[in-house]
């Protein structure tokens, strides 16, 4: 009878704490879905996207991981023109990478720029400013393309509030 008890206690005490198996499987759906995006194969790196986000959450991966695969999946579907859910997406990313710490700036902007962007295709121009008031003070601290894509944000939102 004692047996199963510890059984029981053990199963459950492993049950919410990190798990290697789902590490390797959310790296494995994670590079699918990388994989695909490149090869422009969208609805292949949804699910994988999808899954890999599914492991790093039951598996207790941590939320610096969990942010990662929202921001992965969130850009699939944002180029999936799925604007909705890709927001959804990158605003779960954004609050939690805002918890980590240290804070990585970067990051938040880089999650900042990308919900400006489907804000952008949703004509939710007036909800995106506190946005861009954030990523402003970060924006010179980008290089290479990322530094073109916030330029370009910052160049497309301009735009449309001289037209307000």
């Amino acid at each position: 009878m004692r047996a199963p008890i510890a059984m029981a206690v053990v199963s459950l005490a492993v049950a919410g704490c990190y798990n290697p198996i789902n590490h390797v499987t959310a790296n494995r759906y994670a590079q699918t879905c990388q994989d695909a995006q490149a090869s422009g194969r969208l609805e292949v790196a949804e699910e994988a996207c999808r899954r890999a986000l599914i492991n790093v959450r039951i598996g207790h991966l941590g939320p610096e991981a969990e942010s990662q695969e929202l921001y992965n999946f969130g850009k699939v579907k944002r180029r999936l023109r799925k604007f909705t859910e890709a927001e959804e997406l990158y605003r779960e990313s954004l609050k939690i990478q805002e918890t980590l710490s240290p804070v990585d700036e970067l990051k938040i902007g880089r999650r900042l720029a990308e919900l400006a962007i489907v804000m952008h295709e949703q004509s939710k121009f007036k909800e995106a400013w506190p946005l861009l008031s954030r990523l402003m003070p970060i924006a010179s601290r980008y290089s290479g393309q990322e530094r073109f894509v916030v330029k370009k944000v910052f160049e497309v939102y301009g735009a449309e509030y001289r037209k307000l």
